[in-house]
């Protein structure tokens, strides 16, 4: 992992949020443990756009996920905003879990909770698609056959004697 990354992830003081609901995720996250780096930069590629750098809220290496709050929700061109974020985050295969502010009276930490297992999950199911693990599962299996197999020809063998 890149140090200064690492440094940023692990140190003691705080960073100043920008919205009172970007400091509630940050302490749900502390809470559970759950390491992050505020506001890393991310180099964006749309197929519209020439390339820039955005700068998600949270980033949680354990999990290879952002989280994005979207605390001006519902002002017209914020939200035109958020379309394009969302858009071109999925274009360009980024799992971003996306927390707007009314979500805040609401059980948004199961919520997050959900998403990061989910996504989980779904990578860990792509991983083993990979074709490393079905050489892998298919040699198991084999060795597994070919040990049944020598002995049930042995249990044969002594049978006879």
């Amino acid at each position: 992992m890149n140090q200064n990354l690492e440094d940023t992830i692990n140190r003691k003081e705080r960073p100043v949020f920008r919205s009172e609901g970007e400091r509630r995720i940050a302490y749900f996250l502390d809470s559970n443990s759950i390491k992050y780096q505020y506001e890393p930069g991310v180099l964006v590629n749309s197929n519209h756009d020439k390339p820039r750098i955005w700068y998600p809220d949270f980033y949680l290496p354990e999990f290879g996920t952002y989280i994005e709050y979207y605390g001006l929700a519902g002002l017209r061109n914020y939200d035109n905003g958020i379309k394009k974020k969302e858009s071109v985050y999925s274009q360009i295969g980024l799992d971003v879990i996306s927390v707007y502010p009314w979500m805040l009276t609401e059980n948004w930490q199961q919520y997050v909770m959900k998403e990061l297992k989910r996504n989980t999950i779904r990578r860990y199911r792509n991983l083993m698609k990979k074709p490393c693990w079905s050489k892998y599962k298919q040699n198991k299996y084999n060795h597994f056959t070919h040990s049944l197999t020598t002995q049930r020809y042995h249990q044969g063998i002594n049978k006879h004697y």
